[in-house]
């Protein structure tokens, strides 16, 4: 036997009846009534220009922050290398730390460590900027060494 609505036609097909009523099936849906839904915008132009901006910006700050290493003076090192002298020439006594962390990724879009990143910034290695400080240090031995987020310039006695 077939129902009947309450006009003799057959009910409206609204969906699930609830406590207080019929329950419309697209209201609980409204991705499915209003359409398609747009996918997120994955990055715009201006995103990816402020973000190359700014790591560009933090590479030329820690470039200036190298300059010392790859131009070294008299003053930069004269009153590290007499405090070294005062305290009696301790061997592998540190003159100069440049404190410095790579961004995750570099402006050129490549990844690189500590080491790498120092490297990238000054167009040189580490050893090549120690061997120029040493032709400016007679009888003493310049080496370097990395911390997680630093290098550091050492001198010893020759």
């Amino acid at each position: 036997m077939s129902e009947l609505g309450p006009t003799g036609d057959a009910p409206e097909q609204t969906g699930s009846t609830g406590p207080s009523g019929p329950i419309d099936i697209m209201s609980l849906f409204p991705t499915a009534a209003t359409g398609p839904v747009e996918p997120p915008q994955i990055v715009t132009l201006d995103e990816l220009m402020a973000s190359h901006a700014v790591i560009a910006a933090k590479e030329a700050a820690d470039r200036a922050l190298l300059g010392p290493l790859m131009n070294p003076t008299r003053e930069q090192y004269r009153p590290q290398l007499f405090q070294w002298a005062a305290a009696g020439f301790p061997g592998i006594y540190v003159v100069q730390s440049v404190s410095l962390t790579p961004p995750d990724l570099c402006a050129d879009g490549n990844r690189r460590d500590l080491n790498a990143y120092i490297a990238y910034l000054m167009g040189s290695n580490m050893g090549a900027v120690v061997e120029n400080i040493q032709s400016l240090m007679t009888g003493i031995i310049v080496s370097y060494s990395y911390e997680p987020t630093s290098v550091r310039i050492h001198v010893s006695k020759a």
